[in-house]
C-alpha cells in the first residue's frame, strides 16, 4: 500500500510539472507570436509611411524634370513625352524581373523575420 501511495504522489507531481511546462511553453509561444507581430506591424507602417514621402517626393522631381526637359526641348510634348517613355521602359522591365527584384527578397525577408529567436536566426 506505501508503494503504490508513493507513486501516486510522484505521479501527481510530475503531472504537476508536465502541466506547468507546457503553460511556460504556451506563455513562451504567445509572447514570440506578439513579439513577432509587432515588429512586422511596425515594419510594415514604417514602409507605407516612407512610401508615401517617397512618393510625393517622386512626384515633384518629377514634374521639376519634366519642366526642365520640356525647357530644353523647347516643346512640353516632348519634354514631358520623353519622361514618359522612360517611366514605360522603367514599368516593362519591372514587369519583367518582378520575381527576382520584388517577390524573392519580400518572401525571403518575410519567412526569416518570423523564423527568427532572440535575435538569431534559426
Amino acid at each position: 500500500m506505501q508503494a503504490k501511495e508513493e507513486l501516486l504522489e510522484q505521479l501527481g507531481e510530475s503531472y504537476g510539472y508536465v502541466n506547468r511546462l507546457v503553460e511556460k511553453k504556451i506563455e513562451y509561444f504567445k509572447l514570440n507570436l506578439a513579439e513577432t507581430s509587432a515588429t512586422t506591424i511596425s515594419g510594415i507602417i514604417t514602409a507605407v509611411v516612407l512610401a508615401i514621402i517617397g512618393l510625393i517626393t517622386l512626384i515633384l522631381l518629377l514634374i521639376t524634370a519634366g519642366f526642365a526637359l520640356a525647357v530644353a526641348f523647347d516643346s512640353f510634348v516632348y519634354g514631358f513625352g520623353l519622361l514618359a517613355l522612360i517611366f514605360v521602359i522603367i514599368f516593362v522591365l519591372v514587369l519583367a524581373l518582378k520575381k527576382p527584384l520584388i517577390t524573392n527578397p519580400v518572401v525571403s525577408k518575410v519567412i526569416s523575420k518570423f523564423f527568427e529567436h532572440d535575435g538569431k536566426e534559426v
